[in-house]
């Protein structure tokens, strides 16, 4: 049996007599349980923990025994069977939604926000969970806490050249603090003994600020992600493709016995294959490096050698049995370039390949603004700091002087400037709002126009235009900077706590909600402050908030039409994607959300136009501006 290079567990509800009977008491109302527990407990909506078994330190690495691989093996056949399961039935397409996290998180609080997003899905919100057809994954990569009390740790792995030098450094302090009372004079030797000392401290200062880098864990997490978390996320969707086709396989020897093994795997293929036959839709939600680890996951999955990939029209299929759907990112730390189609952009041929794509960012978010991007200055080769920034830290640029406007900011444009018809990337040309012109990074103090867009940087790096078609036309944005809502959180995994408070009681779930045009210098102080006290999550607030989890997560299990429909009241009236739209408008205004809707979606969902039609139209206009952009270079 091949060792996997993962351990899966799966989410119950304890509120089943035969859990209550078993669990002396336990009152927790969502429990991660192992594969072979309770197999006849089964939510709606089955969910499922997936940890990467790498350790944090190659140290504590151990070989996978014989239960932990008998465990893996069943969690893989049995998400299997269920998206297998949905398939049969032919009444929906199967769907596979999985969650990463971001960095600095433990095992603990992953789980905790799984067991969230599995009682929410599956519990809270009736519109999701009547939706059958989808399939839960919480993954885990082997991230890491930052914790003071490894600081001994830290600095009995330095090296021992670096080692000495901090010791030397220290003592060279010490020695400085006595130079300040012992007179050496002018003499050639006291001045020597003086520039030693100061650059001894020199050199053991750097030695300190290495591992201080160790301490904050963030290279270490970024190689545990790239190197044990992308590969191992890969490993499971390699699995499950796999083995939906030997079930096909089964149920086709079943009805044809003298079908050898091998026919029935090829026939089995084929029929996973056939454009006819409906894929098991992939959908992903990255938090903050999450979101590296999963545009890493779907650039591997991507066929290079694909003749449409290699025609510039790579398709959404990937492997044998899936089809990437949906991408939400929230404060992703990627980046901003990403979105960008150029040379740098090394993710452009992935994230095109989904159905639906979506940003959730703030403007406030120091985590990515301060403490990541400081930390890639190191290794990220930009050569200047705007383009440095990280793409959760994308904001709208407001309309209005001295206050910001909200809503979907590009609705009226939209409505206006969009004709069935006429080619998508006429209408974008036409339309007078243009997202790279509506986004920005950063707010100059000086200066005729003080917003540094993402088309002051397309422009001047790539030479073209923002009436030309990018990657970030295919998304639709939300900045939550100055969003203001009311608390949503389960107490403990069990019933959500009371939500009391009044609308005028709402507060900024990512900031102080000031509504500025762009937050200051002092502001991202008092946020830095604010953040480090734990006073407010301005790094994953999205996931805080009683309005941006029902945006976030019925986007992701019941994508974009599926969420207009559930604004749709009147059950007598015919459903109206432009009322349902105009509501959403509504929602974000009213709670200082700004969005700015992508025209491939305006296209798609709001006139109906086929995804297949529009996306390849996309497609197609994005090889064409990519073949100018190597002309104009």
């Amino acid at each position: 049996m091949k060792a996997l290079p993962f351990t899966i567990q799966k989410f119950i509800f304890c509120d089943d007599p035969a859990v209550q009977a078993s669990t002396e008491g336990d009152q927790s109302q969502v429990q991660l349980v192992e594969m072979d527990a309770y197999p006849n407990v089964q939510a709606p909506l089955p969910g499922y923990f997936v940890m990467s078994n790498a350790p944090p330190n190659i140290e504590e690495a151990r070989e996978a025994d014989a239960e932990d691989m008998r465990q893996a093996t069943q969690g893989i056949t049995e998400i299997a069977g269920h998206l297998y399961g949905i398939q049969k039935s032919g009444q929906a397409a199967p769907e596979l939604v999985i969650t990463v996290h971001g960095y600095n998180t433990s095992r603990r609080s992953v789980e905790r926000w799984y067991q969230d997003i599995f009682r929410y899905v599956n519990r809270h919100d009736p519109a999701i969970a009547q939706a059958a057809n989808q399939v839960f994954i919480g993954y885990r990569w082997p991230s890491e806490n930052i914790k003071l009390q490894r600081l001994g740790e830290a600095f009995a792995a330095l090296p021992p050249m670096p080692r000495d030098l901090l010791i030397v450094g220290g003592i060279a302090g010490i020695i400085a603090v006595i130079f300040r009372f012992i007179d050496f004079g002018g003499t050639p030797v006291g001045i020597l003994l003086g520039v030693l000392v100061i650059l001894a401290v020199l050199l053991g200062t750097m030695m300190l600020a290495l591992v201080l880098l160790r301490l904050v864990v963030y290279f270490r997490d970024r190689y545990r992600a790239s190197n044990f978390g992308v590969l191992d996320l890969v490993e499971l969707l390699r699995q499950l493709d796999q083995t939906l086709i030997r079930l096909k396989a089964q149920d086709m020897q079943a009805q044809t016995p003298e079908l050898t093994d091998a026919e029935a795997y090829a026939q089995a293929t084929q029929f996973w294959c056939n454009p006819e036959t409906p894929n098991v839709r992939l959908s992903f939600i990255g938090h903050s490096m999450g979101a590296f680890v999963v545009t890493n996951v779907i650039r591997i999955l991507s066929d290079v050698f694909d003749s449409r990939s290699v025609e510039k029209q790579p398709s959404a299929n990937v492997g044998t049995v899936f089809r990437l759907e949906r991408l939400l990112l929230a404060s992703p730390d990627i980046p901003v370039l990403t979105i960008i189609s150029n040379r740098a952009n090394f993710l452009s041929s992935s994230l095109r390949r989904f159905a639906e794509s979506y940003l959730f960012s703030s403007e406030g978010d120091v985590a990515l603004r301060i403490a990541s991007t400081a930390v890639n200055y190191i290794t990220f080769p930009s050569r200047t700091q705007s383009r440095g920034y990280r793409l959760g830290n994308v904001a709208i640029k407001s309309q209005y002087a001295n206050k910001r406007d909200y809503g979907i900011v590009n609705l009226h444009g939209l409505d206006q400037s969009f004709v069935l018809g006429t080619p998508l990337s006429e209408m974008i040309a036409r339309s007078p709002d243009k997202v790279l012109e509506n986004l920005f990074l950063t707010y100059e103090r000086m200066g005729h126009d003080r917003y540094v867009t993402l088309a002051d940087l397309f422009t001047d790096q790539s030479k073209l235009t923002c009436d030309r078609m990018t990657v970030a036309d295919f998304f639709t944005f939300f900045d939550c900077t100055d969003y203001k809502d009311i608390e949503f959180k389960f107490n403990h995994g069990n019933e959500p706590q009371p939500q009391d408070q009044q609308p005028s009681e709402r507060k900024g779930m990512l900031t102080q909600a000031k509504g500025k045009p762009a937050l200051n210098t002092l502001d991202y102080f008092k946020l830095t402050l604010e953040y480090a006290l734990n006073k407010r999550n301005v790094h994953g607030g999205y996931f805080d908030g009683e309005f941006s989890q029902q945006l976030l997560y019925r986007i992701a299990f019941l994508g974009f039409t599926g969420y207009l429909k559930t604004l749709h009241e009147d059950p007598d009236v015919a459903f109206d994607p432009h009322v349902s739209l105009s509501k959403l408008h509504i929602a974000c205004r009213d709670l200082g959300i700004q969005s700015f809707l992508s025209p491939v979606r305006y296209r798609v969902d709001i006139q109906g136009q086929p995804i297949t039609d529009a996306q390849g139209e996309f497609l197609e206009a994005i090889a064409s501006e990519s073949m100018l952009v190597k002309e104009d270079s």
